[in-house]
């Protein structure tokens, strides 16, 4: 499988970096750092959700084996939200009135965006799993398409709509470099949900800027399913580059019924849009799905922190022989960050 890697994660200076945030946020507590972690473990987004929720489980609890944060233990309060928006406004709720956290670890684009203004006026660093661009303003005031401030929202990687344009110069590279005659067509494909949606304009835009033909988006459920109905219509369209904004689950069944129907397209993913596990779940159907990722290597590679990595694992694998995705590394980033 071909990918597209972000810059490097120097996950080994992290842990230094991490201590020195959480310290500086937490003069006040003597006993214990209490903070949020909001998850999906049931829900639309669960299959990489999973492995991104245990990351941040796991490295918590290898920061409290190790000593906590300058002699202080991590209190974190876990809420499975499955990727209901009403389900995390009570869980900030009841972070912000009874659990006084200081930080949280959270999750989706739809509910990041309804928090945000809450988030901003209690002042609490928040984590995201969700990439969106609408959350990387820390003033709401960069352009007139500026829909909210988001001062104390940060996230592990490129945005959802930076990391979109990259695979659409991927994609105009790939196209000259084949000798492709004409307009390249471009078509997004994913739910009409606020995860999915978000790089949609950003990546359009650019794409027309490169000279691709950017087709109707084609809608397929953020669940897997049988979506031989919209690999058909992907057939007809002509599209050669096609954007697959869901996560992994829906994906996989995407690229099986396109095979099954005889789809030729170079697929491209966001960045939970494929991971080392849907790539076997999907077996030759994901031959060449280009997709964004956050770090320089995966689970068997080689680089600085790596062996942090491996014992961090152990914390809920003491055999130490479960390999982990890149959903679960950036977790990993993200909580040392």
């Amino acid at each position: 499988m071909t990918t597209f890697a972000s810059p490097r994660a120097f996950a080994a200076s992290a842990l230094t970096v991490s201590a020195l945030a959480l310290s500086a946020a937490s003069p006040a507590l003597a006993q214990a750092i209490n903070i949020g972690h909001l998850a999906d473990y049931s829900g639309g987004t669960s299959d990489v959700g999973q492995p991104y929720g245990q990351g941040v489980q796991d490295a918590i609890a290898f920061i409290n084996k190790n000593g906590g944060v300058n002699g202080k233990q991590i209190d974190s309060d876990f809420n499975e939200y499955g990727y209901q928006v009403p389900r995390a406004l009570a869980a900030f709720k009841k972070w912000v009135g009874t659990n006084k956290v200081v930080a949280i670890q959270c999750w989706g684009t739809a509910d990041t965006e309804a928090l945000v203004a809450m988030v901003t006026k209690e002042e609490i660093p928040y984590f995201s799993g969700s990439y969106a661009a609408t959350l990387t303003d820390p003033k709401g005031k960069v352009n007139e398409k500026s829909e909210r401030s988001a001062p104390f929202n940060f996230f592990y990687g490129p945005s959802y709509s930076d990391a979109a344009r990259a695979m659409v110069t991927w994609a105009a590279a790939d196209w000259k470099a084949k000798g492709g005659a004409g307009k390249p067509k471009w078509v997004h494909m994913g739910a009409n949900h606020p995860f999915p949606n978000s790089p949609k304009a950003a990546a359009e835009a650019y794409a027309k800027e490169l000279g691709f033909e950017v087709l109707d988006p084609i809608t397929f459920a953020l669940t897997p399913g049988d979506y031989t109905a919209q690999c058909l219509t992907l057939k007809q369209s002509g599209a050669n580059y096609a954007y697959l904004g869901n996560t992994a689950g829906s994906n996989i069944s995407v690229l099986k019924a396109c095979e099954t129907a005889g789809v030729k397209v170079q697929f491209l993913g966001n960045v939970w849009g494929m991971d080392e596990n849907a790539a076997k779940a999907a077996g030759s159907a994901a031959n060449g799905v280009v997709f964004p990722v956050r770090t320089a290597v995966t689970w068997t590679g080689t680089a600085p922190g790596m062996t942090t990595f491996k014992d961090i694992s152990k914390m809920s694998d003491p055999s130490g022989t479960a390999y982990r995705p890149v959903h679960y590394m950036a977790a990993i980033c993200t909580v040392m960050y």
